[in-house]
């Protein structure tokens, strides 16, 4: 099934790469490559392109392999060589599909990793001991905490791409470069003081003339400065504001809707309930009960 997705995991795997800088190779249930090895170093293509070496190698990827396989959970080890690699699983409703294989990497703070070692272990076997010495000090260094972390975010990606299986709809998302733009900076908005002002006092009431009077304007300057910068009048906006923050309070903690209410300035929680429906299509109440129902 996994294959048929080649290109969009060629994607994956080279954003991978962008923002890791660790070799990355994605491989299906049966442990066979589906996208080119990427990024390898040259410390380890060394032992790749050495016929017996090499076979120490694929022998090495096969046990984790088997390893993750086993326990469809993500396996972090060291490689025959010393380094660390990682494998985390692709899974589809509990079943294999594939894996990542990540790695490459020196632990930070190695003390029982010898590079000497290394190279009295493999002389004799036309290994050129000065290039995997010279080749091991440019390997990538990340401490075992940073080790995990990549895995973490390996396993989102694999939930990610078993979702675009699922949906057969996979997400693009076109990023505009700002770069070359000047630093943003909130106060130098003609309204950047309201909206810092909003953000303060969402729990309780907000005047439209403290908001106009902090950008140091009249009512009226402010309310066509406000929906100039914004596309919403200034009600418009704070209400979504308010309702953005009601939803996460209904999401994530156990208060009634009268103490929401409350909280964000609504002394009626009627009216809260039918601004919460005009916004949302649903009353508080559905949107924590469709929430309870999910989990």
């Amino acid at each position: 099934m996994i294959k048929r997705y080649k290109n969009e995991l060629i994607k994956i795997q080279n954003e991978i790469i962008d923002v890791t800088k660790l070799a990355v190779v994605i491989v299906d249930r049966e442990g066979n490559y589906i996208t080119e090895k990427g990024n390898f170093s040259d410390f380890c293509k060394l032992f790749r392109n050495n016929k017996n070496l090499n076979l120490l190698c694929e022998k090495c990827d096969m046990h984790a392999l088997n390893k993750t396989f086993l326990t469809l959970k993500p396996y972090i080890y060291r490689c025959h060589s010393g380094l660390v690699d990682m494998i985390v699983p692709i899974l589809y409703d509990n079943e294999l599909l594939g894996a990542f294989i990540v790695g490459q990497i020196v632990l930070e703070d190695e003390k029982s990793f010898n590079i000497q070692q290394v190279m009295n272990d493999n002389l004799g076997k036309n290994v050129d001991g000065y290039k995997l010495g010279e080749n091991y000090k440019q390997l990538k260094r990340m401490t075992f905490a940073e080790i995990t972390s990549v895995a973490n975010l390996l396993s989102y990606t694999s939930s990610y791409i078993t979702q675009c299986i699922k949906t057969r709809k996979w997400s693009t998302h076109k990023i505009e470069n700002n770069v070359s733009d000047n630093r943003i900076c909130l106060n130098d908005l003609p309204i950047g003081a309201a909206i810092i002002y909003i953000n303060k006092n969402l729990n309780g009431n907000i005047s439209l003339a403290e908001a106009a009077s902090s950008c140091n304007m009249s009512v009226s300057q402010f309310t066509r400065a406000f929906k100039k910068e914004t596309g919403k009048t200034f009600i418009d906006f704070v209400t979504r504001k308010k309702i953005k923050q009601a939803k996460y309070l209904l999401k994530y903690t156990n208060k009634s809707i009268s103490e929401i209410s409350f909280e964000l300035g609504m002394d009626d929680s009627s009216y809260f309930t039918k601004v919460f429906k005009k916004y949302t299509g649903i009353r508080p109440k559905e949107f924590r009960d469709n929430i309870l129902k999910n989990q």
